[in-house]
């Protein structure tokens, strides 16, 4: 059971920042995506119950070793890494086409795939990978059961509202994963030993047999703003009011209390003063 996951290094959301004067990111620091972390604690897990390997693929500049260097420590059997300068700035739809050229050279029986990356969000390029490769697609996956037996999976897919859809789909297939899958592995420190000796592959354009002409992109960025702000609803002061009940309108932020009666007696004459406030607006009816 060769399962093969596609990794991507992206901006560490919490400490970055984003300058819209300058259009640049400030104090960036990159990490691996936690939903591929999720992908290959996933594929880590179903090579112990089925056997076979796990390899993690990503594409993108020298930096990316880090990600394919976290990967081998997670227990990852072979990393690979394409890297060239014609695949600086390209868009997801190239990004899918390399990957899944590559990919059509390996031997794989699953593709794992995040549902959609920290940075971008468009949760495209899984898609891409199963379209160019002509191989069935579940996308939003929060559950695999593999059967070798028949070569087919049994997922649960999230849907809108919190429902959940159980398809059946047979092997080699693409799956897009939630970060509910399964929860991150810890190695044991043996398996990170391991990891740091193993080598990264690194392919170029031309060991990928890929012209190393500028790909144009299919997607442009035209611009880049943060959301407008909604408005909140302010309350109208009436005019009619005096400075005092304009005041205390401020204060409440418009909201007029209602007036509320305090009941004094001993037990008995209290509880008849509630039966008949009940009877009076019509919760209970007098019994004749």
């Amino acid at each position: 059971m060769n399962t093969i996951v596609c990794v991507k290094q992206v901006p560490d959301c919490t400490v970055v920042k984003y300058d819209i004067r300058t259009n640049c990111l400030e104090n960036v620091h990159y990490i691996m995506d936690p939903i591929d972390e999720i992908s290959v604690s996933e594929a880590l897990k179903i090579r112990e119950k089925n056997g076979g390997e796990v390899i993690a693929i990503t594409l993108g500049p020298p930096r990316a070793d880090k990600v394919m260097r976290s990967c081998l420590k997670m227990g990852v059997d072979h990393a690979v890494h394409l890297c060239d300068d014609s695949f600086d700035h390209i868009d997801s739809y190239a990004t899918s086409r390399i990957l899944a050229s590559h990919i059509s050279q390996m031997k794989y029986d699953l593709i794992l795939c995040g549902n959609q990356s920290m940075d971008e969000g468009n949760g495209f390029v899984g898609p891409g990978i199963a379209g160019y490769l002509k191989l069935p697609l579940v996308t939003a996956v929060t559950r695999i059961d593999i059967f070798t037996d028949t070569m087919t999976a049994v997922v649960h897919r999230r849907l809108k509202g919190g429902d959940r859809e159980i398809i059946e789909s047979p092997l080699p297939a693409v799956l897009t994963v939630e970060t509910m899958l399964t929860s991150p592995i810890y190695p044991r420190l043996r398996t990170i030993l391991v990891g740091l000796k193993k080598d990264i592959s690194t392919m170029d354009a031309r060991a990928l047999g890929i012209d190393k002409e500028p790909f144009e992109p299919a997607i442009t960025v035209t611009n880049i703003s943060q959301p407008k702000p909604r408005l909140k609803k302010t309350a109208t002061i009436d005019s009619s009011m005096t400075a005092q009940e304009r005041m205390r309108f401020l204060m409440t932020g418009g909201i007029q209390q209602q007036s509320s009666k305090v009941v004094q007696k001993s037990p008995e004459a209290a509880a008849a003063d509630i039966i008949q406030f009940l009877i009076d607006n019509g919760i209970i009816s007098q019994k004749r």
